[in-house]
C-alpha cells in the first residue's frame, strides 16, 4: 500500500531549483534512504514531506491526503521528524525532552498521563537513553544529543518516522545501534521510515529502497542492487568505486577507488573569486591545484580568505579592515575581474560593505562576462541587505549566471570550458 505519493515536485528559492521533476512513492512498512552527494537536495526533499516547505510545485500526500491540508498536530501524530542539527540550547532534561514527544496527543492544560509515561519511557530504553533521562540537553554529548532526540520522535507513536542523517554525530558502535533499532521497529511494528544518509554501505544494509538525488533530480530509485551500482556511483558522485557482496552482511559492500581523473593537458580557463569570511578557502586550494591562473578580491586586510590568499601568493585586491569598499578599489577590481574567463561567486554572507562585490558581478555579465554561483547550501542565508543582495543575485540569474551546488559541478564545467 502507498501511504506517500510525490507527483512532479518542484522547490526551489527564489529562481534557484532546488527540486526538479520529482516523482517518488513509498509504501506502508517500508524502509526507504535516499542518498546523494553533497547540495544534491537530501534534506529539502525530507523537509518538503514533513510540510517544513510549502511554497512548491506539484502534488505531495500522505494516506491519500494533500500534506498541505494537514493541520500541524494533527500531521504530528502520523509523521515524527528527526533533523540533521542537534543543537539544543534549552536546559530541559532528557526525560523533559522525550516527553514533549506526546505534545501532539495532549488537549491543551492536560496532564501527562499514565499511557504518556510508559510510552515515553519506552521510547528511552528502546534508546538507550533512559540511563541518563535527568541530564540536561546541554550536557550531553552529540551522540547522546541524537539518541535522545529520537526517543522523542519514538514518544510520538508515529506511523512514519523521517530522519535526516540520524548517524551523524554516532561512532560506528552507535550508528549500527540506532539503525539496528529503526531496522527492528520498522519489521516489528511496521512503521514506515524514510532516511537522508550519507553512508552508503549503511544505506545498502537497511534499506528496502533506495533513491539516488543528484542536482535536484531523482537519477535512479529502487532496490539496493538496482541503484547502487559502479556507474550510477561514478554518475553521482564523480568517483569510481567497485560494488560487491559482503558476505558478513549479505548487503553489498562499496569500496570507493579514486576520482575521476581529469583531463591535465588542456589549457583551463582564468579565473576571478569573490568570497570572504572563509567562504572561498576550499575554492582556492582546489583551483590552484589544478593549476589555474586565479584571482580574488575584494577582500578586507585581515579576513581569513585574506590570509589564504596572502600566503598563497594569489592576486588580490584588498580593502582596509572592517572598511566597506570604496570606489576606486572597486574599479580596481573590476579591471583585474575583467582580465579573466570566470568570475565565480562563493556562498559569502552579502552585507552593505561588500555588496559592491555582486554589483561588479552583474557589470562583468552585462559585459559578456560568464559568471558562477557556488552554492553549496541552498537553505544558508547569506543576504544582510534587506534584500538588495538577492535582487542582484536574481538579475544575474535571469541574466545567465550559471549556479553549481557544489565544487565537483564547478571544476567538471571549468574542465569543459575550454570546449567552449
Amino acid at each position: 500500500m502507498n501511504i506517500i505519493n510525490l507527483n512532479n515536485v518542484e522547490f526551489g528559492y527564489g529562481k534557484l531549483k532546488v527540486l526538479k521533476n520529482i516523482d517518488l512513492t513509498v509504501e506502508e512498512g517500508q524502509f526507504l534512504s535516499i542518498i546523494g552527494p553533497n547540495g544534491a537536495g537530501k534534506s529539502t526533499l525530507l523537509k518538503l514531506i514533513n510540510n517544513i516547505y510549502e511554497n512548491y510545485d506539484g502534488e505531495i500526500s500522505i494516506y491519500g491526503r494533500d500534506v498541505r491540508s494537514y493541520k500541524r498536530k494533527e500531521l504530528a501524530r502520523i509523521v515524527s521528524f528527526v533533523p540533521q542539527d542537534t543543537f539544543l540550547d534549552f536546559e530541559f532534561s532528557i526525560e523533559e525532552l522525550v516527553f514533549m514527544g506526546r505534545y501532539p496527543f495532549q488537549k491543551r492544560f492536560q496532564n501527562d498521563q499514565k499511557y504518556d509515561y510508559d510510552i515515553s519511557y519506552r521510547a528511552m530504553a528502546l534508546t538507550n537513553t533512559l540511563e541518563i533521562k535527568d541530564r540536561l540537553v546541554t550536557q550531553i554529548s552529540g551522540g547522546e544529543r541524537q539518541r535522545a532526540l529520537i526517543a522523542k520522535a519514538l514518544a510520538q507513536d508515529p506511523k512514519i518516522i523521517l530522519l535526516d542523517e540520524p548517524t551523524s554525530h554516532l561512532d560506528i558502535n552507535h550508528q549500527i545501534e540506532v539503525l539496528e533499532l529503526l531496522k527492528e521497529l520498522n519489521k516489528k511494528q511496521n512503521l514506515t521510515i524514510i532516511s537522508v544518509l550519507h553512508d552508503l554501505n549503511l544505506a545498502s544494509r537497511y534499506s528496502d529502497k533506495l533513491v539516488l538525488l543528484k542536482d535536484g533530480q531523482i537519477l535512479k530509485s529502487g532496490n539496493v542492487g538496482e541503484v547502487l551500482t559502479a556507474s550510477n556511483i561514478e554518475n553521482a558522485y564523480n568517483m569510481r568505486a567497485i560494488v560487491e557482496l559482503n558476505k558478513f552482511t549479505n548487503s553489498l559492500f562499496i569500496t570507493p577507488i579514486e576520482p575521476k581523473k581529469r583531463d591535465k593537458n588542456a589549457s583551463l580557463p582564468s579565473i576571478h573569486l569573490i568570497a570572504g569570511g572563509g567562504s572561498g578557502q576550499i575554492i582556492m586550494s582546489r583551483l590552484l591545484k589544478e593549476g589555474i591562473d586565479l584571482s580574488v578580491g575584494v577582500l578586507n586586510v585581515g579576513d581569513s580568505d585574506w590570509q589564504l590568499a596572502k600566503s598563497l601568493k594569489i592576486e588580490m585586491v584588498e580593502e582596509k579592515p572592517f572598511s566597506a569598499i570604496k570606489e576606486e578599489t572597486s574599479n580596481r577590481n573590476l579591471n583585474l575581474m575583467k582580465t579573466k574567463d570566470i568570475v565565480v561567486i562563493a556562498q559569502v554572507p552579502i552585507g552593505h560593505g561588500n555588496l559592491l562585490n555582486l554589483e561588479m558581478a552583474l557589470t562583468a555579465i552585462n559585459e559578456g562576462k560568464k559568471v558562477v554561483y557556488l552554492n553549496e547550501d541552498s537553505e544558508k542565508n547569506i543576504d544582510y541587505t534587506n534584500g538588495t543582495a538577492t535582487k542582484i543575485m536574481n538579475d544575474l540569474i535571469s541574466k545567465g549566471m550559471i549556479v553549481f551546488n557544489s565544487i565537483d559541478k564547478l571544476m567538471d564545467y571549468i574542465e569543459n570550458y575550454k570546449s567552449k
